[in-house]
């Protein structure tokens, strides 16, 4: 057998409105045992912007999106001294470390490697790369690797968007391009470790 696979697997939850990294915090801290956080409440302390259409859905007021793939949701490479900094205050056993993509040499060797340690890999894309045919608006979007299959050239997803399938198989160069700069914004992906 080929895949390699987190266990425990993760528990698949869905995103409120450009919350997908919120989601994707969610599912990291439940799989590794620290309890079930509000996703509201991370992607209020993320700093999570949202579309105006989305206002009612919050129960504070959020801050507005001005432009769609460099402010949507947060940029969640970038972010990661915030993610960091809000695992720290709640007495949170992980570290974060985040790696642009042109940064990155050999994404299937590094996605293996962490799994392999059972060690989180958070992917932040362009998500029309993946989703092609089924969004019209090129947009950035988070999700989790599960497992990766070395043979195959490929990874399964855990996507919190709500009409999608929570379990997708995607091409491991596609995914590579996806995080990569041609699509707009350069992106990539971060490890969440255990705090030794």
């Amino acid at each position: 057998m080929s895949a390699i696979t987190l266990n425990p697997r993760y528990i698949p939850l869905v995103q409120k409105p450009k919350c997908c990294a919120a989601a994707c915090l969610q599912m990291v801290l439940y799989r590794g045992g620290f309890g079930l956080y509000d996703q509201e409440d991370l992607a209020i302390q993320l700093g999570a912007k949202i579309c105006l259409d989305d206002v009612n859905a919050f129960r504070v007021d959020m801050p507005i999106m001005t432009r769609f793939n460099f402010d949507e949701g947060i940029s969640t490479v970038n972010s990661c001294d915030t993610i960091n900094a809000l695992l720290k205050s709640k007495n949170i056993g992980l570290t974060l470390e985040a790696h642009m993509h042109s940064e990155i040499r050999g994404l299937s060797n590094l996605i293996a490697e962490h799994i392999k340690y059972n060690e989180d890999v958070w992917v932040e894309y362009h998500s029309h790369e993946i989703h092609a045919g089924k969004e019209s608006v090129a947009r950035i979007h988070d999700a989790l690797v599960e497992s990766v299959d070395l043979q195959s050239r490929t990874a399964v997803l855990v996507d919190p968007k709500p009409t999608r399938k929570q379990r997708l198989t995607v091409d491991l160069a596609m995914l590579d391009r996806a995080m990569s700069s041609k699509f707009g914004k350069e992106l990539g992906l971060l490890i969440v470790k255990k705090v030794s």
